[in-house]
């Protein structure tokens, strides 16, 4: 066993000295070497994590995982072609959409939220499916459900969590980088050619102009009170003297959450199928957890999705993952940012 380990990092050292070196001969340096072990197409298929405890049950409750970071792209590694969740989440809806055993849908969210436009796809998405279908939808959150995160819980009939959840952060933030200072330093200039004077807002080579800062802000704004209105618009209990302190982008426990009535209860995945059985009008069902076939799913739990993106070095290229993504171009993001 050791040996063949052994092997399989002597072809791993083999494939990338020699990437390493066609890199240097084309003279191009962006290449990626990516080493695929599992199937990176995986259809998204039903697996039961609990089945009834009565014969011949067909009704089924479907679980759906949206973890990490919520961008309309895909997240990959050196040993991993990542998936899109966007995307994702449009297939696994579409199958069940298919599956007339389904009489409920489970969100199970692990999430710190994402892209301004990726959360707004995702809400939208379940609306559609919501219409199409009829389906009672439970949000269930998890260690993280916040800002994005919890724009796309607002499509669910029903929002529950655990006590220690941390969720709201209802807010816009966008980080930009200037160097201009540093490269004027260090004596490096970057020249750029525009059709009109805001044309290179945002850009970290140059300065920002008071202009460029008021566009800038605009967008934040016009991103927040959509936010802000939507939110509004979902949990019309809210006492209205509390808005302006739940919508001021921090975070709340789930006890919390349920104190100002921005969820509608405490509670775990068993209490989110007993209260989806009851919303369906069914006493018994097999709990099923959609997701990829190479994926192993041993019970409710399983495949618990991490909530941060975590960094990824792939000895090519350093890849920081969905986080890093988010420094490299302008996004505005619903997101909670630690």
């Amino acid at each position: 066993m050791r040996s063949d380990i052994s092997r399989m990092f002597a072809l791993m050292a083999g494939l990338l000295a020699a990437a390493v070196s066609l890199g240097g001969i084309s003279g191009c340096g962006d290449r990626t070497v990516q080493i695929n072990f599992v199937p990176t197409h995986a259809r998204i298929t039903p697996h039961i994590v609990r089945k009834s405890d009565h014969w011949f049950v067909s009704n089924r409750i479907a679980i759906v995982n949206i973890s990490g970071l919520i961008m309309d792209s895909r997240d990959s590694s050196l040993l991993h072609n990542g998936h899109n969740p966007v995307s994702d989440l449009q297939q696994t809806l579409d199958t069940i959409a298919h599956d007339s055993r389904v009489k409920a849908v489970i969100l199970r969210l692990n999430t710190p939220g994402g892209t301004v436009t990726a959360s707004d796809m995702m809400y939208r998405s379940l609306l559609a499916f919501k219409k199409k279908t009829h389906l009672p939808v439970i949000a269930s959150m998890m260690d993280v459900c916040a800002s994005g995160g919890f724009y796309v819980s607002c499509a669910a009939d029903y929002q529950m969590a655990y006590p220690t959840t941390i969720t709201g952060s209802i807010g816009v933030i966008v980080q930009l980088f200037n160097f201009h200072r540093a490269l004027h330093y260090l004596g490096i200039s970057a020249p750029v050619f525009v059709s009109g004077p805001n044309k290179d807002t945002g850009s970290p080579f140059h300065r920002m102009t008071p202009g460029n800062k008021k566009i800038i802000q605009g967008f934040v704004r016009q991103f927040y009170a959509r936010f802000k209105a939507l939110v509004e618009k979902t949990h019309p209990h809210v006492p209205h003297a509390d808005w302006p302190m739940l919508t001021d982008g921090r975070p709340l426990t789930g006890i919390d959450a349920v104190k100002y009535h921005l969820i509608n209860s405490l509670g775990g995945l068993n209490a989110a199928i007993a209260l989806a059985k009851k919303m369906a009008d069914i006493h018994h069902a097999n709990v099923v957890l959609y997701g990829r076939s190479s994926a192993g799913h041993g019970s409710i739990y399983a495949r618990t999705p991490l909530s941060p993106p975590r960094m990824q070095t792939n000895m090519v290229n350093i890849n920081l993952g969905g986080a890093a993504a988010v420094m490299e171009h302008p996004y505005f993001l619903y997101m909670w940012r630690q």
